[in-house]
């Protein structure tokens, strides 16, 4: 059989070159500015939450986290700090959110958050959570990043069509969800504001942008019985409706239960709508 010159020349033609892989300087690097904007969003992280958000699918992710804080630390970009659980926290320096911002990315040192106070807890709660949704295809944004204007909607703007301050709103395609965490009891009155949000679920949030509601959630440690008060309370709230009116109204609030080891060890997280009869 006779093989032609094309057949020919296309046998012998060398393969295609193998792309070009990342120095090991070079994946230090994308290292680092991944963990600055990951504390960047969030205003404060612990190590097992860098390496949630930074290495999800990494054998060793907190070892990484470890190292690549301490490398960022050595270089000022970085400040640790003691919080309330015992552990630390990192926050960004001024140096820090100067490296992002010649990136082009918005940054703001947290010299001035508070991580040793009373609500550390619930705010490394909501983080964990949403970096836990963030893995799910949604965008995340912590009442932190809203106020920093990181969200597509303003912090005032949510307020207004909401009716109060949420802990931190996901987002997926032209769907806005709003989170609320309790890491401590809230009163009746509280609660029943939060169940209130469900009666607003299918409104466009602004005649000008596509974002419409689509649900609540709340996120609590699943060892407290949270979702028995919050039963109550969204009860008392929707009295005046229909018994079929409040079946698809509690289906719109979603309760995530997170399991925590001591002090905040992120186990899992189970989700469900929430249940009238408990």
């Amino acid at each position: 059989m006779r093989v032609s010159s094309d057949a020919l020349a296309g046998l012998l033609r060398p393969p295609p070159p193998k792309p070009k892989q990342p120095t090991a300087r070079e994946r230090a690097a994308a290292n680092r500015l991944r963990v600055l904007q990951a504390v960047a969003e969030h205003g404060s992280l612990r190590c097992a939450d860098l390496a949630a958000a930074c290495w999800p699918a990494a054998t060793f992710g907190e070892q990484m986290a470890q190292r690549t804080v301490r490398v960022l630390v050595g270089m000022g970009e970085l400040m640790p700090r003691r919080n309330a659980l015992g552990g630390v926290s990192v926050v960004l320096t001024r140096p820090g959110a100067a490296a992002l911002e010649v990136r082009g990315v918005m940054a703001h040192h947290g010299l001035d958050l508070a991580v040793s106070g009373p609500a550390f807890r619930h705010s490394a709660l909501t983080a964990r959570w949403c970096i836990h949704k963030r893995s799910q295809g949604f965008q995340t944004f912590t009442e932190y990043a809203i106020a920093q204007g990181r969200a597509p909607l303003s912090r005032e703007l949510l307020f207004k069509r909401l009716g109060r301050h949420v802990d931190a709103v996901l987002i997926k395609g032209d769907k806005l969800y709003a989170v609320e965490t309790e890491s401590a009891p809230k009163d009746t009155a509280s609660l029943m504001r939060i169940a209130a949000m469900a009666e607003l679920v299918g409104r466009r949030l602004h005649p000008d942008m596509p974002f419409v509601l689509a649900g609540v959630f709340i996120v609590f440690d699943a060892e407290q019985n949270h979702a028995g008060r919050i039963a109550r309370a969204a009860r008392e709230r929707w009295q005046r409706y229909s018994a079929a009116d409040q079946t698809l109204l509690a289906s719109r609030v979603t309760v995530a239960r997170v399991e925590l080891g001591l002090p905040l060890v992120w186990r899992g997280c189970s989700e469900a709508p929430l249940a009238m009869r408990i």
